[in-house]
């Protein structure tokens, strides 16, 4: 078959995929555009205020766990693609509902329609697209939608900024209708490519056998199983992604006296190296285990909190370079955890519970999200800033340990069961 003809039936078979994440990518910008004015914008409402603030938030995370714990332990069983458009439905409703809020209780109601939203769609989303592919292509789906998240959020945040500028700050409130109605054209997509998912798998390859496979997993068997998976949510989130986001820039200017727009160069060149070095990193641990690529993410991540500790202690020319080799190390880290995270996931789980297991995972990432900037305040307080980077590079390497023991028991486990196998079947001839 020629080349031409192989690329025309691998873009027809990814089709379907890629218009999701084409349109994710939609609702990425959309959010791009509030995400740095959320907290400004209920601030200013004098019946909000900064306390309505906290309690959006608060709100929102307690609604997007509530919902990920009902999910992932099995009280609440919905197919995957109705659990994705009601996710879709309830943000456009908590978005709107924002957009109109005068008091703390509207505001509370729209962070609970919002949390549960997000709950719904991240649990299902991954599943759905999981099902649009094989299992080969899975790695540089996941990367390739990690990239256009990040690249359209990114952007969708300087829109805004050269918007407030050319329009006034006044343009700030419709910015949340847009938002709202960005999530539509997800719904609308994943209700159009249903028929070309494929059906349910009774069983992936890795997964643990057992019996009656249409009913569904006891709850402490799937938590046994997807724990692994979990436990890294948690920490790659409670000691990577919230202390980017939130003690990053907090040492860099308290503790490391660096001017203000330092952050924002990290920002981009985070987000610059992730859209470029995303389809390489990919490429390089395709041939590898998900394990070996989560391996690689800590060891990124710990290097370049490493590096910006032992710098934080020269001039400010020093303390600039470990920044940034720290905003890059990091977005390589986030490269390899994207081609690796949910293809980890999904081996680990028969496909018909990867909804609940996704679901549980998510709920970890909450946690994180929540716990991960009080770790960090709690080691600003030191006072020093290698203290907090060096503390977290120790948290990264016992991280990435820990993952390359369970690979490594993990192997010798599969090793011992195929060895036993064929023993078995002697005697038993």
């Amino acid at each position: 078959m020629p080349l031409s003809d192989v690329r025309q039936k691998r873009a027809r078979r990814l089709g379907p995929a890629n218009s999701i994440i084409v349109t994710h990518g939609l609702s990425s910008f959309c959010l791009g555009l509030v995400f740095p004015y959320t907290s400004l914008y209920l601030a200013d409402k004098p019946a909000v205020g900064t306390g309505g603030v906290a309690l959006f938030y608060g709100v929102t995370g307690a609604a997007n766990l509530a919902v990920a714990v009902l999910l992932g332990t099995g009280r609440v069983r919905v197919p995957r693609v109705p659990l994705c458009v009601t996710g879709n439905l309830s943000w456009f409703v908590g978005y709107v509902l924002l957009f109109a809020a005068d008091s703390r209780l509207e505001v509370c109601l729209a962070a609970a329609a919002i949390g549960a939203g997000q709950g719904c769609f991240l649990a299902a989303i991954i599943p759905i697209l999981n099902s649009l592919v094989s299992a080969e292509e899975r790695r540089s789906l996941f990367a390739r939608r990690f990239a256009v998240l990040n690249a359209t959020l990114a952007a969708g945040s300087l829109v805004a900024g050269t918007l407030t500028v050319l329009l006034r700050p006044e343009v700030i409130p419709y910015f949340f209708l847009v938002n709202a109605a960005g999530m539509l054209p997800v719904a609308i997509v994943v209700l159009v490519t249903r028929q070309s998912a494929r059906p349910e798998m009774s069983q992936p390859q890795n997964a643990p056998a057992a019996s009656g496979r249409s009913a569904q997993m006891p709850t402490r068997t799937l938590l046994l199983v997807a724990a692994p998976a979990a436990g890294f949510q948690l920490a790659a989130y409670l000691f990577g992604f919230s202390q980017f986001e939130a003690t990053a820039p907090l040492v860099t200017v308290d503790l490391m006296s660096m001017p203000l727009y330092t952050v924002s160069l990290m920002l981009a060149l985070n987000v610059l190296v992730i859209v470029i070095a995303q389809r390489p990193v990919t490429r390089l641990l395709e041939p590898r285990s998900e394990l070996t690529g989560l391996c690689v993410t800590g060891a990124l991540w710990g290097i370049g909190y490493l590096a910006v500790g032992v710098l934080a202690w020269g001039p400010p020319g020093m303390r600039l370079g470990g920044l940034l080799a720290f905003a890059v190390l990091f977005a390589l880290g986030e490269c390899a955890y994207s081609c690796s995270f949910h293809p980890w996931l999904i081996s680990l789980v028969p496909d018909e519970e990867l909804t609940r297991a996704n679901a549980l995972a998510n709920s970890m990432m909450g946690i994180g999200q929540f716990a991960g900037p009080a770790v960090g305040v709690a080691l600003a307080v030191t006072g020093d800033a290698p203290t907090v980077w060096l503390t977290l590079a120790l948290s990264c390497t016992l991280l990435t340990a820990l993952l390359a023991l369970f690979g490594s028991l993990r192997s010798s486990g599969l090793t011992a069961g195929a060895a036993a196998r064929p023993q078995e079947s002697v005697m038993g001839a």
